[in-house]
């Protein structure tokens, strides 16, 4: 009288267990992909063999929206900035 209702519930218990499964896998599967993203992007800055400073600042152009070329040249002091236009200046003064 009662076995379709035990059936029902072996059938439940079941369908549990293979969703906890499924569960597990799923995490698995994120977990290396993942892994997988995370190799990659190392992969990538690798390839572009920038200084930790010049990395930083494409990362920081990207994030602005910029679309410009990362400088190979080491950054100058700003003071050596301002001595070398003014420099400039001097120069198309005589031309």
């Amino acid at each position: 009288m009662y076995e379709r209702l035990d059936r029902l519930r072996g059938e439940v218990e079941r369908l549990k267990k293979k969703v906890e499964d499924d569960k597990n896998r799923l995490k698995a599967a994120e977990q290396r992909l993942k892994n997988a993203e995370n190799a990659q992007i190392i992969a990538d800055v690798g390839a572009l063999n920038l200084s930790p400073e010049q990395l930083a600042q494409f990362l920081q152009m990207v994030q602005q929206g910029e679309n410009g070329k990362v400088s190979t040249e080491p950054e100058q002091d700003p003071a050596e900035i301002e001595e070398d236009d003014y420099l400039e200046e001097e120069e198309n003064d005589y031309e």
